[in-house]
């Protein structure tokens, strides 16, 4: 009964104009003083002709309404489904079907590059967890032992903070649209900053470490301090004996360390997502996300990361920033 009722609230316009039509020709018949027959006739002929198309356009409108209901009642609306979408009558309806199978199209792909994405995001998740397991092993064997040390307990937690920190920072770049404030940054009070954080590491593995950095530059200064510490946390990582030189130089910061260095086949791929090389596999403490959110960060602002390393004379990590309004 509802659908009779949609139909005639739709299709009503036309049984009006029907009615009008027939009312006038009535008039007609009647100020002529015309005999009434032919109008009788017509009105019966019409009638059934108009009831029986009637009948049969309701019949094909009720159909076109349950295959839509079908198709509203399925879980995802892909382009395969809208095979079962009414057959078209004009050119208007070839026009709206064409439109809603490409909306399917472009849903699909938008579903599908989601799914990777999220697949993406789990399996950077795992590598991550196996990164702050270290901290957490370390931890658990300190408590077990009969001498705690206090330095040594701090150092592991600043670990765990320093990786949860970067987790934040990479669902920021993955899963937020961040807008970027460029200001004028003078480096010396910023990496001053970032060195003050880790001095419990330079002071633990009693490192030297010399700085001259005179340059200012416009930057984003929160991702800048990111990408600042991932590097230097990797050469304090990895240097046991020496220091770690920061310095300016050609529009550039350099970060020079004295530690174990990276193989020449590694070089090339040491800012791939999940690539550890021999030094991350040999002492278990990489995730292979550092560099390259370091990396991906890096392109963001504008800059661009270099590295270059010798096994056994340490690694040299250049972040070279555009020209444009530094000094």
């Amino acid at each position: 009964m509802t659908n009779v009722k949609e139909y005639f609230v739709l299709y009503g316009k036309f049984y009006l104009v029907y009615l009008l039509f027939s009312a006038g020709l009535f008039g007609l018949f009647f100020l002529h003083s015309l005999s009434l027959e032919p109008f009788i006739d017509y009105v019966v002929f019409s009638g059934v002709i108009l009831g029986g198309l009637s009948l049969f356009h309701y019949f094909r409108y009720a159909q076109k309404r349950k295959q839509l209901q079908h198709l509203l009642r399925k879980q995802r609306m892909t382009e395969a489904a809208l095979a079962f979408l009414p057959a078209t009558r004009n050119r208007l309806e070839d026009e709206y079907q064409a439109l809603l199978k490409q909306l399917a199209r472009e849903k699909t792909t938008s579903d599908y590059k989601a799914a990777l994405k999220n697949e993406e995001i789990y399996e950077d998740f795992g590598l991550w967890l196996h990164q702050i397991k270290t901290p957490l092993a370390a931890l658990d064997l300190l408590v077990q032992s009969d001498s705690l040390s206090p330095t040594e307990v701090k150092a592991e937690l600043f670990k765990v903070n320093d990786y949860l920190q970067m987790m934040l920072n990479y669902l920021r770049q993955n899963l937020a649209n961040e807008d970027f404030v460029f200001e004028s940054i003078a480096l010396a009070p910023l990496v001053r900053q970032t060195i003050k954080k880790y001095a419990l590491f330079f002071s633990k593995k009693n490192l030297q470490l010399d700085m001259a950095v005179d340059l200012t530059v416009t930057s984003d200064r929160k991702w800048l301090v990111f990408i600042f510490e991932q590097v230097l946390f990797n050469s304090l990582k990895y240097t046991e004996t020496g220091g770690i030189n920061v310095f300016t130089k050609d529009n550039a910061l350099v970060i020079q360390d004295s530690g174990i260095g990276i193989r020449k086949e590694d070089l090339p791929r040491v800012f791939e997502k999940g690539y550890t090389g021999q030094n991350g596999r040999f002492q278990q403490r990489a995730s292979g996300l550092g560099l390259y959110m370091s990396q991906q960060a890096a392109e963001k602002i504008g800059c661009r990361l270099a590295i270059d390393s010798e096994v056994g004379q340490g690694t040299i990590v250049t972040l070279r920033f555009p020209t444009t309004n530094n000094r």
